[in-house]
Formats: C-alpha cells, structure tokens, sequence
C-alpha cells in the first residue's frame, strides 16, 4: 500500500530559467529619450506627416487663390498645369503606330505588329480627341482615311476610354469602344464588349517621340485609297445605269460645255 503510494505520487519538474541573453525584450519598448512607446512614436510620426500634407495643401490653395484676385491669366497657367500634371496629359499627345525607326529595343516592346490600327491623339485636362484608322474602318460607308476619337482620362493619366464615331447625318454615330493603357511608350488599347467585332486582343502600339496630332493625320492620309476607288467606280456605274435608263440626264463635262460656248456661230 505504501509503496503504491509513492509511485504514484507526482514529482513537479524544475523549470529552466531562459538565458539573459535570450530573453523577450518588452513589446512596449519606452523611448529612451522622451519616455514614449514605440507605438506612440508611430502615431506621432503619421500625425505630423498628415499635419505637414494639410499644411502644404492649405498654403498652395491660399497661394492660387492669391494669384486669381491679383491675376487670372497667371492663375489659369498655373491650375492648367497641374491638371496636365494629374492627367499627365504628355502620354496622350502624338502619333500612335505599331513601328517607329530608330528604338533599339523594339522587339522587347512586343508590338502589334499584325494590326494596321494607329491612331492621333491629342488631350486637354482630362479629355482626349483625335482620329483613329483601321482597315475595316474603311469599311464602313462613306469610306474614310480616319474615324474620330473621344474620350475621358483617369484619374493619374495611366488608362483612358475612348470611343470611335463619326456624324452622320447630323446625328453621332459610335462605332467602337476602347480601354487604353500606358505602358511606357507602349499604349495597349484593348476593345471593349460591345467592340469585339476588332477582336479580343489587345492591340499594342509605340508613340512617337515629339509628334502631333497633325503628324498623325498627315501619316493617316491614304489608309483606305482602295476603298476610295471602289466607292468612285461604285458611283459612276451607278451613275451610268440611271442615264441609260433614263431617270437622270447625261452631264456635259466642264471642257464640252466652255469650248461650245465659245466656238463661233457659222
């Protein structure tokens, strides 16, 4: 009995004391200077960096509204700055083509180089217009070099909606909806749901360093000369068949009509 006793009885273990060396600093850790808490200390910090940018942005505002009592024109210089700063609106100015001569690493930019889409563009503050071409845009009657381009700028200039649209009998007619987004010089334009008859890719093109909107237009200029002829051959066949039928009359061209005038009378 009495020695069943005392193998049962349980024998509390010593607990080990941690090295000096590895015990657990305090989480709090008072600040030695000033006596704050590291977590204090954090809070301050934001504080006073939330307090700073306040600061900052009470003055500049006090500043332009100094500058627009005493000078509207120097007022309206410096707030369309900083819209072209937010919207970055460089990044949308120029030429917008698939190849561009002269950039070294071309092949890395991973160009679309299948695609014949290129585009003019040109922003102020958060708005974009210009002119897009693209082969089966030429499809479309009346066959034109370049549809127009509208659209809207996000907020920080990186991505943009555009839509493509023409007037059509005094009426606006949208084609075509785009995403773009910036990519370095690399602007990927990619179609939206409504515009998958372009394709689900996304189309990706160079800008032009110091180019236009001009340069662009000037560059558009014969995209659809195939589709031009057509459309002059459609029309003069059409022409023809309603003289032969009789519905119009056959025009005198202008070199008959003056050298007749002028022929005297025998």
């Amino acid at each position: 009995m009495h020695s069943n006793r005392k193998s049962s009885l349980r024998i509390p273990q010593k607990k080990l004391r941690k090295p000096s060396s590895l015990r657990a600093t305090p989480k709090n850790k008072k600040w030695w200077r000033f006596g704050l808490s590291e977590g204090a200390l954090t809070k301050t910090k934001l504080f006073v960096g939330v307090l700073v940018t306040l600061v900052a942005l009470v003055t500049g505002l006090l500043t332009l509204l100094k500058v627009h009592a005493s000078d509207e024109e120097t007022f309206k210089r410096y707030a369309d700055r900083i819209v072209a700063w937010h919207y970055k609106t460089e990044l949308w100015h120029g030429y917008f083509s698939n190849f561009f001569e002269g950039i070294v690493n071309l092949e890395e930019m991973n160009l679309s180089n299948d695609s014949s889409m290129t585009l003019a563009l040109q922003a102020s503050g958060n708005t974009i217009d210009g002119g897009m071409s693209e082969k089966r845009l030429c499809g479309i009657f009346p066959p034109k070099d370049f549809k127009l381009v509208r659209g809207t700028i996000s907020h920080f200039g990186n991505s943009a909606e555009i839509q493509i649209y023409e007037f059509v009998q005094g009426h606006t007619k949208v084609y075509a909806e785009f995403k773009l987004h910036h990519d370095g010089l690399v602007l990927e334009i990619t179609p939206k749901w409504n515009s998958r008859w372009f394709g689900r890719d996304t189309i990706r093109l160079i800008q032009h360093p110091e180019s236009t909107i001009d340069t662009g237009f000037k560059e558009m200029e014969g995209t659809c000369k195939e589709e031009h002829a057509r459309f002059r051959e459609m029309l003069r066949e059409s022409y023809e068949r309603l003289v032969e039928e009789g519905a119009l009359k056959q025009r005198t061209p202008p070199d008959e009509t003056s050298s007749g005038a002028s022929a005297p009378h025998q």
